[in-house]
């Protein structure tokens, strides 16, 4: 393994050039590998009362460039006009929800992920972004350059690609990709390739 890599007691593979704020308050299950220049933005404010705002399942990928950043749930601003409020934001405050990321889960390179779920065997694609609160279920692909609109449900084998209001689509996935996301997810760990 590469001098630039940490690998922890469970097998995890982190890289000493990923941006991990808040490391106390995000879980990583095992044998995943976080590749350089990853971003997991655990130090936020959650609304709930867990400690835990970031989750990946065992087996995550995670590769170069890629930001998981936990879904804005409420947001609240001071309506005062007292100079006092108007020179300080004191009172401004943003709460975050848990971002949960499933078993055997890849994502690709450059991708920004605001998602409030994400099932067990998805692969989301380089250069893509899924908006606040969205939710991916079990076993999906998203194709690269997509765009998930903000709280959109993407339901179980689904292949989702395009941009809203321009070419988004859904299509359903055969049940057989359930145990090929899974192989892939396996053997990007083993080989440790991007």
């Amino acid at each position: 393994m590469s001098s630039d890599f940490i690998e922890t007691a469970t097998h995890n593979r982190i890289s000493k050039n990923s941006h991990i704020s808040g490391s106390d308050q995000i879980l990583i299950s095992g044998h995943s590998t976080i590749h350089p220049q990853v971003t997991l933005k655990g130090d936020v404010q959650l609304l709930t009362k867990s400690n835990t705002t970031i989750s990946l399942g065992k087996y995550c990928y995670l590769k170069p460039h890629c930001s998981i950043i936990p879904p804005i749930v409420k947001q609240s601003s001071s309506s005062s006009s007292s100079p006092s409020s108007v020179a300080s934001n004191e009172s401004d405050q943003t709460w975050y929800g848990p971002s949960n990321i499933g078993a055997y889960t890849i994502i690709g390179s450059n991708s920004i992920i605001k998602s409030a779920n994400i099932g067990n065997r998805v692969i989301i694609e380089d250069n893509c972004v899924l908006n606040n609160l969205s939710i991916i279920y079990d076993c999906c692909i998203i194709r690269e350059n997509t765009i998930i609109p903000e709280n959109v449900v993407i339901p179980p084998y689904s292949e989702v690609k395009g941009i809203p209001g321009k070419d988004f689509c859904i299509t359903n996935l055969n049940s057989s990709y359930k145990s090929l996301i899974e192989s892939e997810a396996k053997q990007l760990q083993i080989l440790g390739t991007v």
